[in-house]
């Protein structure tokens, strides 16, 4: 935090109040105070963000987008949830503007309104929230690891994979806890998460995660069925690649 009100005072200096180049700075500061709890201090900064949007209204959707994640996740902490929604939706909107609906930006959005939901015990529509998520992850470390990283790379950055590390985490407790561990939905996100945990360089905990999600399969689906078989694919290639060195 201090390094951010550093760098915050800064920006005031260089660009003045109100400028939209000291939103990234209140936004991080906001997101600080949230983490610890400081909610007054959050809201303080996310309303100077606000205001700096609305002095620049041509300011890209991607910056509209996180202004309203974080009011979300305040008001859902203070327990204004239909607030919260309110204010998820509009991330959802903007961030669909930016970058689609199907991107892993976008899929942050639909977490938190699934969390929200889920406190308005919603159960049916949170868990639809998750297999939005669940869906746009999986898709995307599918085209990940089929691309050509070097002729056509599909790319990830750091933050957003460990946010995705987080929400999948996060849809795995909850879908176990709400469907059950043997539920096809719970190894459906245990084997994404494996993936993800394969690009991120975590062998042990993919190896880890796809087993819990071919137990569920095989007993599911079968161990013939397409699904189980890739799920099966998956690890050997992995351990494979492990035991000759290659990862």
């Amino acid at each position: 935090i201090p390094g951010a009100i550093q760098a915050l005072r800064l920006s005031i200096d260089v660009y003045g109040p109100g400028h939209i180049e000291l939103v990234p700075c209140y936004l991080l500061l906001a997101e600080a105070n949230l983490g610890l709890g400081r909610h007054k201090q959050a809201e303080e900064y996310l309303c100077l963000a606000n205001w700096s949007i609305l002095k620049n209204p041509d300011c890209s959707n991607a910056l509209k987008s996180q202004l309203y994640r974080n009011f979300g996740k305040l008001y859902a902490s203070q327990g204004k949830l239909d607030d919260a929604l309110h204010q998820l939706a509009n991330d959802i909107y903007f961030s669909s503007l930016q970058v689609g609906p199907e991107h892993i930006d976008t899929s942050g959005g639909y977490y938190y309104l699934a969390t929200v939901l889920y406190l308005q015990t919603r159960l049916d529509c949170a868990l639809a929230m998750c297999d939005k998520v669940v869906d746009i992850w999986f898709k995307h470390v599918i085209k990940m690891l089929q691309s050509d990283q070097e002729s056509d790379p599909v790319l990830i950055g750091e933050a957003q994979l460990l946010d995705g590390l987080q929400i999948l985490s996060k849809i795995a407790s909850l879908r176990e806890e709400c469907l059950g561990a043997d539920h096809i939905a719970s190894g459906e996100v245990a084997f994404t998460l494996g993936l993800l945990y394969q690009i991120a360089g975590d062998f042990s905990k993919a190896v880890e995660s796809m087993t819990k999600a071919l137990n569920v399969y095989e007993r599911e689906l079968g161990p013939d069925h397409q699904s189980t078989i890739e799920v099966k694919k998956s690890i050997e290639s992995i351990e494979a690649k492990v035991d000759d060195g290659d990862m």
